[in-house]
């Protein structure tokens, strides 16, 4: 039972869920055996961790069936049919959320049971709910909501012709064609993006991939033209093709500054017609167009901060309920520190704690004192902290790997480091899974701290201008803390 998928299914359960869950089984439209209930019902008593040993399936089975020899058949075919009737429950909540894809669903049911008038009417308060010139509030990613629009205009065209209601008007084909365009569109920008990423990421090549390919030959002119036929019909979606548009554009054009800046702008500019969903993957995608330019014509560190701030004052960093992840709690405060915000670090950490898992809340608050420490200049108190921390997230382990050989650099602690370099080389060679690029930029700040000691051991002017030449063809940007330290050695 402990390793079985329904105890997996049941730990994802919030306290709430677990209670409209056992409402659920309780319903005789979704379950008639009474003994799920009762396999639920025993095995409930041990949320939220369900690690127990009472839950060995022997001992519930005495529970559920105290007069009864344990029955092996029996009790698998009970907790497959509990564990469907959890993924059930789990694909009704979901759709729950999904109000663009039951009102479609709907339309088309009634569409097929001809109930004429009372799809004229739902039809009409779906146009008005969604024709507003701003998505801010809504939980949906734009180009769903094109392409779910594009489904409900066809059905509604469909159902004017085979009732005679009206004659199809030019606005509804409008309507219906560009939605679809729409949404095609955005979709294949941002896959483009997702295969961008995995290339990178994994060294794949783009040469056989029929996404990258097809967009690759789509030309400038094509969307210009294209981008302006849709500003004569709406501006609001104009606004918000052209910032997928410069998206796309700052990916093809992957070395190219003014693209990338030209993307930020316009979702800058517009950042306010986004759902938080849309924001988080804009902002995304975003990161992603930065990390493919030289360093030496823009401020990776403060770049990737400014996204950050951004995705936090526009909220897109909080959850539907006001939450927000432990990955994007931590990546705030890293990219902070990267920055040399250490005023941001200590606001952002003493505001938000509270709105990450409270089981992740010390941990947290500790590499936040960690990064402020170092900002002190007391390296011997964050090295402490790095230490004694069990680091739970695999990129948190990298990082703080990464600011341990700073702080062993700031205590001049060459033998440890020497230890560090030695072990990080084995830590990236055992970890496949990391990110080409992470593993690259790892080993040249460990390369870097090492060329770093050396200088400090035995200056030399000629070594000392060789190395800010590598920086300054290196990916690395010039707020660099170890610029910053090849700067302290030079004068």
């Amino acid at each position: 039972m402990l390793k079985s998928s329904l105890v997996e299914i049941l730990r994802s359960f919030d306290s709430e869920e677990l209670q409209i869950f056992e409402d659920f089984l309780k319903s005789p439209y979704h379950n008639k055996n009474n003994n799920v209930i009762k396999l639920f019902l025993a095995i409930k008593k041990y949320k939220p961790g369900f690690d127990s040993d009472e839950l060995d399936k022997e001992v519930v089975w005495k529970k559920l069936f105290p007069d009864r020899k344990y029955n092996y058949g029996v009790m698998k075919n009970l907790i497959h049919e509990l564990s469907k009737l959890g993924m059930k429950f789990i694909v009704l909540e979901e759709f729950e959320y999904n109000a663009l894809e039951k009102d479609t669903i709907l339309l088309n049911g009634l569409n097929n049971r001809n109930i004429s008038k009372l799809f004229r009417v739902k039809m009409s308060e779906i146009e008005r709910t969604y024709t507003k010139e701003s998505f801010s509030k809504d939980y949906f990613f734009v180009n769903d909501y094109y392409s779910e629009f594009s489904k409900m205009n066809w059905i509604k065209i469909y159902h004017d012709r085979a009732n005679n209601i009206n004659a199809v008007t030019e606005k509804d084909i409008l309507n219906s064609s560009s939605m679809f365009i729409y949404s095609f569109l955005i979709y294949l920008f941002k896959y483009y993006n997702n295969v961008l990423t995995d290339s990178l990421d994994k060294n794949f090549t783009l040469d056989k991939n029929v996404l990258a390919l097809f967009l690759q030959e789509i030309s400038p002119e094509i969307i210009d033209k294209l981008l302006e036929i849709v500003r004569q019909n709406s501006e609001r979606d104009y606004r918000i093709m052209t910032v997928y548009s410069n998206m796309s554009r700052s990916q093809l054009n992957k070395k190219n500054v003014e693209y990338y800046l030209e993307f930020k702008r316009s979702l800058n500019a517009n950042i306010g017609l986004f759902s938080k969903w849309d924001v988080k993957d804009l902002s995304i995608c975003l990161g992603n167009s930065l990390n493919n330019l030289d360093a030496s014509e823009i401020d990776l560190n403060k770049e990737h901060f400014d996204i950050s701030r951004s995705l936090l004052e526009s909220n897109g960093i909080f959850n539907r309920d006001g939450t927000m992840t432990t990955a994007d709690f931590n990546l705030f405060l890293w990219r902070a520190f990267n920055a040399n915000e250490y005023d941001a670090i200590g606001e952002f950490s003493k505001k938000y704690l509270n709105r990450i898992p409270i089981d992740k809340q010390q941990y947290c608050e500790s590499i936040a004192n960690a990064y402020l420490l170092f900002g002190k200049g007391k390296f011997d108190d964050a090295l402490e902290i790095i230490s004694k921390s069990e680091h739970p997230a695999f990129i948190t382990k990298v990082r703080m790997k990464q600011l341990k050989a700073k702080c062993l650099y700031e205590l001049d602690e060459f033998e440890l480091f020497e230890s560090e370099y030695k072990a990080i080389y084995h830590f990236l060679r055992n970890n496949k899974s990391l990110s080409l690029k992470l593993q690259t930029d790892t080993k040249v700040l460990f390369d870097y701290i090492k060329k770093l000691f050396r200088l400090r051991q035995k200056f030399s002017l000629f070594e000392c201008a060789e190395f800010k030449k590598e920086i300054s063809a290196s990916d690395i940007s010039k707020s660099n803390w170890v610029m910053m330290k090849l700067n302290e050695l030079s004068k």
